[in-house]
């Protein structure tokens, strides 16, 4: 995955250098209100472990992630590339060792976005753009052990591919040599099925038998710089 990452900031750099009237940008955001399916799961995974003192410290609160893209101005399209992580975690520990129960959810999204102007401001704008999305995804859940020096770690891992649109608006703020941006969106996913990653035949089941999505629609924050590129 790290090669596909350095690939897509090659290109954003490439086309952004290549193209007039454009501007390169990163952001920093938060999703909200997403991943119940796997809410679900995890819940369903923790309360087999009837362990007095196991405890759930984190269940898919948020998820947040940086992008980077570039947007042509001239067609008022924008391309970015996304990575984003979410989890969950219960444990218990005393002086004979400890139980250790965790998810982690990793996104890779390629997606565009084609805005509307709204409002031009004395300093800054607001704009409404409609976006196209897809997301590699990819879940971890891991169990570990560790009483009385007996030590056991298993690891599964599964995959999916989610397709997805959203709404986002942004509001730009310029200075001299960059523009600060700020969003708030909502993105919309369907499919995302989790596969077992050696047996693609076998789904992620969730304790009453249901097929685990990864979720990912829900509400999201942003707040980024932007680089304008000269004509």
């Amino acid at each position: 995955m790290k090669y596909i990452f350095s690939l897509a900031i090659f290109l954003v750099f490439s086309l952004s250098v290549s193209t007039q009237n454009s501007e390169i940008f990163t952001d920093f955001g938060i999703g909200l209100l997403s991943h119940q399916p796997l809410k679900t799961f995890h819940e369903g995974l923790s309360e087999q472990l009837t362990i007095e003192g196991f405890e759930t410290t984190d269940n898919y609160g948020i998820n947040y992630g940086f992008s980077i893209g570039f947007k042509i101005n001239s067609i008022k399209t924008s391309f970015f590339f996304q990575n984003k992580v979410a989890g969950a975690k219960s444990s218990v520990a005393d002086f004979s060792g400890y139980i250790r129960l965790t998810d982690e959810l990793r996104g890779y999204t390629f997606g565009g976005i084609y805005e509307f102007d709204l409002q031009q401001f004395k300093k800054g704008s607001l704009s409404f753009g409609v976006k196209g999305l897809i997301t590699s995804s990819k879940l971890i859940v891991k169990s570990e052990s560790n009483i009385a020096n007996s030590f056991d770690n298993d690891v599964l891992n599964f995959r999916s591919i989610d397709f997805g649109s959203g709404a986002i608006m942004i509001y730009r703020y310029p200075l001299k040599v960059i523009t600060l941006r700020a969003t708030l969106g909502a993105d919309f996913y369907i499919g995302g099925k989790l596969k077992f990653e050696d047996m693609k035949e076998a789904h992620l089941l969730d304790s009453s038998g249901n097929k685990v999505t990864t979720g990912w629609s829900g509400l999201n924050l942003g707040i980024g710089i932007a680089f304008p590129l000269a004509n």
